[in-house]
């Protein structure tokens, strides 16, 4: 017989070293920081490992790092036909990830931000640690083998996964796990685009969608170190090359830029509605075969191969079409057919299983936009096409995820063309007017909408929320068995300071209220008090263990009791409700606040501490 070398209580001491270290670190803003930054070099580096694994795949794919570079040459390595690998790429690649995705990881199937918000907002920011591992491979090999998508839904996912395994490990409170997710989110944008400061604000506008001093703080830390990383192991060339320093002829041409502003933000909300569409006829068509989930990649992944055959340009990211694009070496035929392939291949490439961001398309279909609507106007302005494409990516992401300080900064990040911040803000700002005015939902809330998973409830943010009656009720202070004399429920009353009681039957089930009111008055009328309380006319007010806060208050306030008892389907009281507790929860709520508000920092008490001795 062999014996563990590892003995429970080294695990117990393990895990309270942990717990130990997570609430420590979680309490210092100092050590809390050092964690922020542990995560973005983490994440950086995870990025750069997501980079190199999409490259590989490419050039096991075709032979090449780039293939939109070398489109039309035969594999570089096998020498194979064009026609050949470009078909059987993507559904060799999908019969790989898809039973990967199914059997390990399903939140890593589609775009990713949809799960790293609802995670973040309602689940406590919790994120498998393996969802990293899927989705890097799943993304690279849905990427690399020609699937129409972005890398930056996977590695929002990677990173908000990363720091929420590193929060949980340290056995950190909710709260922290939850920063320290969105700490990951806002490095894996930086490390992807050389985008720092975009990533800080995509955590905060997308996925915390709340701003504070000392969380911008955290993210922009994370943010840096993650960048930082990245530039070190990967250099640190831009996203999109552009060969000039663009910038308008004529402040005149601001007028062109609000137009193309309501058109490239109308061409991303388009790519949305396309998008989902494209999802639900996927869904339909598969629903009627019989074949297993985890083949779909597979199976549509040969209908991919042959758009692709078809239309080669749509192979992967896209990112040298762009900077052609920008350079005005395209026609405007061409750029709206490519405009339009993009928002129809990504949208297949998610629909049918595929693993990847709808990010960087919708940038792709801005610049193309953007760039058609330039050439379009070269007769009337002197403005170079490039100035128009580069606007438009910023215009088409922020109509389809309303996220318009997220699209101003990231683009200008992207492309190291600050001089255009002005124009850019302008026409973010009318896109996102536009998809407001529109519709409720964005690129990312609606696939949730569509899941029944509601991320912004104003219910939530009121002192008991959506929890049903059973979830914060109390137990019931006495309850009284039908038999009970009248002078035993006035002992009763007296001894729990209520003006109710609940009186049950023979078979245990809920018989009504006893009333003190009721017994004062029979009490002045010279009634017995021998007599059994359900001779008394009883109060039959109660509230189900399943009803919401709304009806519960509602029941209080139309019956005019302090108390209702709680019951379950079978009429038996399973808690107790009051006026009472609920101005106690306010008070504890209050004094809750009025801590925060007082809350101190290290170095302020370490000044107290020290005037204290002297």
């Amino acid at each position: 017989m062999t014996l563990s070398s590892k003995s429970p209580q080294s695990d117990h001491s393990a895990a309270g070293t942990r717990v130990r270290v997570g609430h420590t670190v979680a309490a210092h803003r100092s050590l809390l920081g050092v964690a922020a930054a542990l995560v973005g070099a983490v994440v950086g580096a995870a990025a750069v490992l997501f980079n190199l694994a999409i490259r590989g795949w490419t050039w096991v794919s075709t032979g090449f790092d780039e293939y939109t570079t070398h489109i039309g040459q035969s594999h570089g390595v096998w020498g194979w036909a064009p026609w050949l690998f470009l078909l059987l790429s993507p559904a060799i690649a999908g019969f790989i990830y898809g039973p990967l995705i199914q059997r390990y990881a399903p939140s890593a199937k589609g775009h990713g931000i949809p799960e790293v918000m609802l995670a973040v907002r309602r689940k406590g920011g919790l994120i498998p640690g393996r969802v990293a591992v899927v989705k890097i491979l799943a993304s690279a090999l849905t990427i690399g083998s020609g699937g129409s998508a972005g890398r930056e839904g996977p590695i929002v996912q990677v990173g908000a996964s990363l720091g929420s395994t590193i929060a949980s490990w340290m056995r950190m409170p909710v709260s922290r796990v939850v920063l320290l997710a969105s700490c990951g989110s806002a490095a894996g944008i930086a490390a992807t685009f050389h985008a720092p400061l975009a990533g800080a604000v995509f955590a905060l506008e997308v996925i915390l969608v709340e701003f504070t001093a000392e969380t911008f703080g955290f993210v922009v830390l994370s943010a840096v170190t993650s960048s930082i990383v990245a530039r070190l192991l990967q250099g640190d060339e831009m996203v999109v090359r552009v060969a000039d320093n663009l910038a308008f002829a004529s402040m005149s041409d601001m007028w062109w830029v609000a137009l193309l502003g309501l058109v490239a933000g109308l061409c991303g909300l388009g790519f949305s509605k396309i998008l989902y569409a494209s999802e639900d006829a996927i869904d339909w068509v598969w629903a009627h075969t019989c074949l297993p989930e985890w083949a779909r990649p597979g199976v549509l992944g040969l209908l991919l191969g042959a758009g692709l055959v078809a239309f080669p340009y749509m192979y992967g990211s896209g990112y040298p079409l762009e900077e052609e694009a920008i350079a005005g070496n395209y026609s405007i035929g061409f750029l709206l057919a490519l405009m339009v392939g993009r928002g129809l291949y990504t949208s297949f490439t998610i629909g049918m299983g595929g693993s990847g961001g709808v990010f960087a398309p919708t940038l792709f279909i801005g610049a193309m936009a953007g760039a058609a609507f330039g050439d379009a106007l070269s007769p009337v302005t002197n403005s170079p096409v490039g100035v128009f494409a580069v606007v438009g990516m910023g215009a088409a992401f922020a109509g389809a995820a309303r996220a318009p300080m997220t699209a101003v900064l990231i683009i200008v990040e992207m492309t190291g063309q600050f001089s255009l911040i002005l124009p850019m803000m302008l026409a973010v700002v009318i896109a996102t007017g536009a998809s407001r005015f529109l519709t409720r939902a964005t690129i990312y809330t609606e696939k949730l909408r569509r899941r029944g998973d509601v991320l912004d409830d104003p219910v939530e943010g009121t002192l008991l929320g959506t929890r049903e009656a059973s979830q914060w009720m109390i137990a019931a202070p006495e309850v009284l068995a039908c038999t009970r004399s009248v002078a035993s429920a006035l002992s009763a009353l007296r001894r729990t300071k209520e003006t109710v009681l609940p009186v049950v039957d023979n078979e245990g089930r809920f018989a009504g209220l006893v009333s003190s009111l009721r017994l004062a008055e029979l009490t002045q009328e010279g009634g017995s008090l021998d007599a059994p309380v359900s001779d008394l006319p009883l109060i039959d007010e109660a509230v189900a263990a399943s009803a919401p806060p709304s009806e519960v208050l509602g029941a209080l306030r139309s019956t005019g009791l302090q108390a209702l008892p709680v019951l379950d389907e079978d009429r038996r009281v399973v808690g107790w409700v009051s006026e009472r507790d609920l101005v106690d929860r306010m008070y504890r709520d209050q004094r809750r606040a009025i801590a925060a508000r007082t809350q101190t920092s290290w170095g302020s008490r370490m000044q107290e501490r020290r005037r204290g001795r002297y």
